[in-house]
C-alpha cells in the first residue's frame, strides 16, 4: 500500500501495479555533512561510486543485528523495533526517521543546516535514512550545488538474514521546500529501466519528512484518533459535520473502515467479479449499526435517513465501491498540532493536513472533536474545516456513486431504482409518439433555460444551474399557454380541466389518457402520462433534462402501475403507486383547484415552517392562558428557521439563553421564566440544551384557505391540515391567530383545532 509520508507513482498514471507499490516507501535521513565535489547533477543509476556502496555497507552493519532479532521474534513492523533502529542510526551520526512519523528525527539539526546551504546556494551533501514498517529502509543521498538538489534514492530490504539493495533511482528535485511546520518536502521524476518495462513511463516521487520534533501527546493523539481513519476512500475529515447535523458524511465508507476495527477483517461484501455489474447487499440492521454506533453517537432513525434502509426486512442496503469509484492513490495525512480537553469529557484536536503530493505541509487545518470512552474506545463528535483563503483543494477523493449515478452506470434506465410494471398499457409506437411530443413541448420553453446550462453535466442531473423559483413559475405558465397541463409546488396548476376530464372518464369506466408536465426545483421537467385501459391504471413517466443551448433531451423513462386515484371535492388529485419506493411518500398529489395568492403568501410566512408531528403548537388548543402546554425544547429549531431563514447550528449542544429567549418571547406569548421551566434551561452555563428534531415519515402539512384581518391588527388564519399520504386534503382544520410586527417578525397568539377526516397526529418527543 502507499504510505502516508511519501508517494511514488508513474507519470502516465499507471499506478496500480502491485509489484512496485512497496517502492513508494520513502523517508529522510541525514549523515554528517561534507563538501561536495564538482560532478554531474544527477547520479547515474549504473555509475554509483564506491563511496556510495561503502556508506551503505556501514549502515547495514550498524543495524543488521536489530533486524535479525526482530525477524526471529516476528516484530519487524513493531514500533519499538523501528524506534530501536532509528536510535541506533542516530547514535552513529545519521539523521534517521520512521515512515509513519511516530519517532522524532535524529540529528535534525544536520537536515536544517543542509536546507540552509541550499538556500545559500552553497555545496553540501547529506544522507537521510527512513525506516519503514515492512522490514526495510530508504537511504536518501542528497547533494546541493547552486541551489539545485540532486537525489539518489535507494531501497534496502531485509531478506533471510541479510539486507539487500533492491532499487536505486536518481533525479534532480523539481520541488524543494523546508516548511514553517518543520517538514522537508521534495519531489522529482526519474527513469528506471526495470520499471519502464511495466509502466512505460517515468517515476514520480513526493516526500514529506518531519524534521522538527512533534509534541509527544499530539503524536499519540494523532496515532490514536486520526490515523485509523486517514483520508483514503472516506470524507470524514474533508467535510463539516457534527452530532446534530451529520451533513454529507458517508456512513458506507466509514462502515468499511470501522468494520476492520470491530471484526478484525475486511468487509465481506465485495464488488461483483464482472465490473459491469453492480452488486447490492442487504446487511442486517444489528450488524450494520453495531459497527457505526461504536464510533458515533447516532440513533437508528438518523442513521436510516443517512443511508438506504428497508423497514420490511430490517436491513441496510450496501453497494461496494466499484471500478468507477477508485481514487487517485496519493493521499494526505492529518497531524495533531494542538489540543484542548473540554469540560464535557471531549477533546478538541487541531490538526494540519499534510499532502506530500502537492508539497504542502498545511493543505488546510481542521478541528476534530472526539469523546474518549471508559472502555478505551472513542466516539467521533465533529469535524470542522478552519476557513482560510490559503486552503488547498481536495483532489484525491472520489465520492461513492449516488443512487442515480449507480443506476445510470449499471442499468439501462436512469430510473432503475423505480419498480417497473411488467406489462405496458401503451404500445411502443404510442410511447415513441409521447416522447416526441414531450420533447417538442419542452423546446417551447428553451429560451428560459438556454443561459443556465451546465456544460458536461452528468446525465442523472437536470443539466441546469441556478434555477430560481421565479423561472420555475415561468416555465409552468409558458407550458400552460400552449394548452398543456403544467404544475409546480408554488403555482396554481395550468389547464386543470384535463385532469378533471380524465378522472370523469375513469369513474365511468372509459379508456382515457392525460399528461401532466411537472417542473421541478432543479429545472428538470417530468411528464407524467396517466393511462386507464380495460380497468387498469398506469403512468408512463418521461424525464427531460437540458443540454447546452437550452436543448431538451430524454433523461429516462419508467412505467408504473397505479393502485388508486382520487380527485377530492376540495381539488386535490391524489394517487398511489402499486409498489412504493423505500423512503418515498405513500401517495403522490397535485392541487388541481387554484389557491389565492394571498393564501399562498400567508401559508409561506406563518404556517409552512411549523410541524404537526414534532411538537404541540398545531395540535393543541392553546392561548396565552395555557401557553406552557406547548413549550417543548425541540420546537426552537423550527422557530429559529422562521426567524432567521437559516438552519440552526449549535456548539456543544448549547444555545445561549439571550438568543433563545429573545426569539421565543417574540414568537409566543411567553416569559423567560416559563421558558426556563419547560425548555431545558441550564443555570450554570446560562444556556438551553439543544434538542434535535428528527425527520418523521409521512407528515401532514398546513395550508391557509381563508383569513380575516382583525381590527386590533391581528390576523385569523383558517388552516387546513392536508395529509395526502393518508388520502386526505382536510384531515383537520386549525384556526390560528397571529400578530404581525413592523420589523417583519410576528407572534403566534393562539391555536384551536378541529378533527375532521382523520385523527390528530400524536406528537413523539425526540428525547
Amino acid at each position: 500500500m502507499l504510505l502516508k509520508k511519501a508517494g511514488l507513482f508513474w507519470k502516465n498514471g499507471l499506478a496500480a501495479i502491485s509489484f512496485v507499490l512497496m517502492l513508494s516507501i520513502t523517508g529522510c535521513s541525514h549523515a554528517p555533512q561534507k563538501e561536495v565535489k564538482d560532478s554531474e547533477t544527477a547520479v547515474d543509476n549504473q555509475a554509483v561510486s564506491e563511496e556510495f556502496h561503502e556508506e551503505a555497507d556501514k549502515i547495514i552493519r550498524i543495524c543488521i543485528d536489530l533486524y535479525e532479532k526482530a525477524a526471529e521474534e516476528n516484530k519487524l513492523s513493531d514500533l519499538e523495533t523501528i524506534r530501536g533502529i532509528v536510535s541506533r542510526l542516530g547514535e552513529n551520526g545519521y539523521p534517521a526517521v520512521d515512515s509513519e512519523n511516530q519517532i522524532d528525527m535524529t540529528h535534525a539539526e544536520q537536515v536544517e543546516r543542509f536546507c540552509e546551504m541550499v538556500d545559500a546556494q552553497k555545496k553540501a551533501e547529506i544522507t537521510i535514512i527512513d525506516i519503514d514498517y515492512m522490514g526495510g529502509f530508504v537511504k536518501f543521498d542528497l547533494q546541493t550545488k547552486e541551489g539545485n538538489v540532486d537525489v539518489v534514492r535507494s531501497y534496502y530490504e531485509y531478506q533471510n538474514g541479510t539486507i539487500k539493495n533492491t532499487f536505486v533511482g536518481s533525479y534532480r528535485a523539481e520541488k524543494w521546500n523546508y516548511t514553517e511546520e518543520g517538514y522537508l518536502m521534495f519531489s522529482g521524476e526519474y527513469f528506471s529501466e526495470e520499471l519502464y518495462a511495466l509502466t512505460l513511463g517515468e517515476m514520480e516521487e513526493h516526500n514529506a519528512l518531519r524534521v522538527k520534533p512533534l509534541d509527544k501527546e499530539c503524536r499519540e493523539m494523532t496515532h490514536k484518533y486520526l490515523h485509523p481513519i486517514s483520508f483514503e476512500r472516506n470524507n470524514m475529515f474533508i467535510v463539516d459535520w457534527n452530532e446534530d447535523d451529520f451533513g454529507e458524511l458517508n456512513f458506507y465508507d466509514l462502515y468499511d473502515i470501522f468494520y476492520r476495527n470491530v471484526n478484525g477483517e475486511y468487509v465481506l461484501y465485495a464488488e461483483d467479479e464482472n465490473l459491469g455489474e453492480g452488486e447490492v447487499y442487504r446487511i442486517p440492521k444489528d450488524e450494520f449499526e453495531s459497527v457505526i454506533m461504536k464510533y458515533f453517537n447516532i440513533d437508528s432513525e438518523t442513521l436510516q435517513c443517512k443511508t438506504v434502509y428497508s423497514s420490511e426486512d430490517s436491513t441496510y442496503e450496501y453497494k461496494p465501491r466499484g471500478f468507477e469509484e477508485v481514487e487517485y492513490p496519493e493521499y494526505p495525512f492529518s497531524e495533531v498540532v494542538e489540543f484542548s480537553e473540554n469540560r464535557n469529557g471531549t477533546i478538541t484536536l487541531t490538526a494540519n493536513v499534510v499532502f506530500p503530493y502537492t508539497g504542502n505541509s498545511r493543505l488546510y487545518v481542521h478541528e476534530v472533536v472526539v469523546r474518549p470512552l471508559e472502555d478505551g474506545g472513542v466516539q467521533y463528535v465533529s469535524n470542522r474545516i478552519i476557513p482560510s483563503e490559503e486552503n488547498g483543494e481536495v483532489t484525491w477523493h472520489t465520492p461513492r456513486l449516488t443512487a442515480e449515478e449507480w443506476g445510470e452506470l449499471y442499468s439501462e434506465s436512469a430510473y432503475w431504482f423505480i419498480p417497473q410494471a411488467s406489462d405496458d398499457l401503451l404500445s411502443e409506437e404510442e410511447k415513441k409518439q409521447l416522447r416526441s411530443t414531450v420533447l417538442s413541448s419542452a423546446e417551447s420553453v428553451k429560451e428560459i433555460y438556454k443561459d443556465m446550462i451546465i456544460a458536461d453535466a452528468a446525465k442523472y442531473s437536470s443539466g441546469v444551474g441556478k434555477f430560481t423559483s421565479e423561472q420555475q413559475k415561468q416555465v409552468v405558465e409558458q407550458l400552460g399557454k400552449i394548452g398543456l397541463i403544467s404544475v409546480e409546488d408554488d403555482t396554481n396548476m395550468q389547464n386543470p380541466e384535463g385532469i378533471e376530464a380524465f378522472y370523469a372518464a375513469y369513474l365511468n369506466g372509459r379508456d382515457s389518457m392525460v399528461t401532466v408536465f411537472e417542473v421541478h426545483r432543479d429545472g428538470l421537467i417530468g411528464a407524467v402520462t396517466f393511462v386507464y385501459r380495460e380497468g387498469q391504471l398506469q403512468t408512463y413517466y418521461i424525464g427531460v433534462r437540458w443540454k447546452e443551448g437550452g436543448m431538451p433531451e430524454i433523461q429516462g423513462t419508467s412505467v408504473r402501475n397505479v393502485s388508486e386515484i382520487k380527485l377530492t371535492e376540495k381539488g386535490y388529485f391524489i394517487y398511489r403507486y402499486e409498489y412504493v419506493i423505500e423512503h418515498a411518500s405513500l401517495r403522490q398529489y397535485w392541487r388541481i383547484k387554484p389557491l389565492s395568492e394571498d393564501c399562498r403568501e400567508l401559508t409561506k410566512k406563518y404556517i409552512s415552517g411549523l410541524s404537526y408531528v414534532n411538537y404541540n403548537v398545531l395540535v393543541t388548543n392553546w392561548d396565552s392562558s395555557n401557553v406552557e402546554d406547548i413549550l417543548m425544547p425541540c420546537m426552537y429549531e423550527d422557530i429559529y428557521r422562521i426567524y432567521t431563514g437559516e438552519n440552526l447550528k449549535v456548539k456543544d449542544r448549547k444555545i445561549p439563553a439571550e438568543e433563545y429567549e429573545k426569539i421565543m418571547t417574540t414568537y409566543f406569548p411567553v416569559s423567560s421564566e416559563q421558558l426556563r421551566k419547560h425548555c431545558g434551561y441550564d443555570k450554570g452555563s446560562h444556556s438551553y440544551e439543544y434538542e434535535m428534531i428528527y425527520a418523521r415519515a409521512y407528515p401532514p402539512f398546513g395550508e391557509v384557505i381563508d383569513y380575516t384581518e382583525n381590527a386590533d391588527g391581528t390576523i385569523t388564519l383558517i388552516v387546513d391540515g392536508v395529509w395526502p399520504d393518508y388520502n386526505s386534503d382536510l384531515a383537520f382544520r386549525n384556526t390560528v391567530v397571529v400578530q404581525p410586527f413592523e420589523d417583519g417578525t410576528f407572534r403566534y397568539l393562539s391555536n384551536s383545532i378541529e378533527q375532521i377526516e382523520l385523527e390528530l397526529p400524536k406528537v413523539v418527543r425526540s428525547k
